[in-house]
């Protein structure tokens, strides 16, 4: 790549076992193959590769001991990301780097905003003050319906029908509220069927990455 190459803050946001974090591996392990990785960092939320905070935050916030209310959820998560900006995507972008996120604040938006009690525009607008308004420059969304999610969820945890049942409804809404988030921001959101296998799905992803010049092809 030129060393005019600007950097750029891509996001991966989607479903549970649509295949995100398994694609950004897969990215990561190709430009490490090519000797390209240096001009690439790679994180991911909750938390930071580069802070201990983060990472403890981290371990509250998934910790199903723990009962939180949905406001104290929302700080935590914006803690672990704004030391997350600082401490890993604001000096990579300074390096003229780019930079891909596991998630980024659409899960804020979705989970605490929508499906919890804060609202969208609250949480959008603590996001905004919280981040100094860092956008990304791209968001692949990995779209995989509810009752695929369940499906896939079915082979990998075995659980009973009953709670089957629950899952796809509560995939359902959290479908749901995705899709509301993705039409506040469609210029930037770019999705992908995840329905396919793994190796096709990456396929799809890195054309787009060649697409974006956000990688170079091989």
């Amino acid at each position: 790549m030129s060393n005019k190459r600007i950097p750029k803050f891509i996001v991966f946001e989607g479903m549970d076992c649509a295949g995100k974090s398994s694609i950004l591996k897969l990215i990561e392990e190709k430009l490490k193959k090519f000797a390209k990785a240096d001009n690439y960092v790679f994180t991911r939320e909750p938390g930071s590769k580069n802070s201990k905070e983060a990472e403890q935050i981290r371990q509250i916030i998934l910790n199903k001991e723990n009962n939180l209310s949905t406001t104290v959820d929302a700080l935590l998560f914006m803690a672990s990301r704004r030391i997350n900006l600082e401490t890993t995507v604001w000096p990579a972008l300074k390096e003229n780097k780019t930079v891909f996120s596991d998630r980024y604040w659409h899960s804020s938006f979705v989970y605490q905003g929508i499906l919890g009690d804060l609202g969208y525009k609250v949480v959008r607008k603590l996001n905004e003050i919280i981040t100094s308004n860092t956008k990304p420059d791209l968001i692949i969304f990995f779209d995989l319906m509810p009752e695929k999610v369940v499906e896939r969820l079915k082979r990998l945890r075995k659980e009973a029908d009953r709670m089957e049942r629950m899952n796809e409804e509560y995939y359902q809404t959290l479908y749901s509220a995705y899709r509301s988030v993705i039409n506040y921001d469609k210029h930037k959101f770019v999705i992908i069927d995840s329905n396919c296998t793994l190796e096709e799905l990456f396929e799809k992803t890195w054309k787009i990455l060649v697409e974006r010049k956000i990688v170079d092809d091989e």
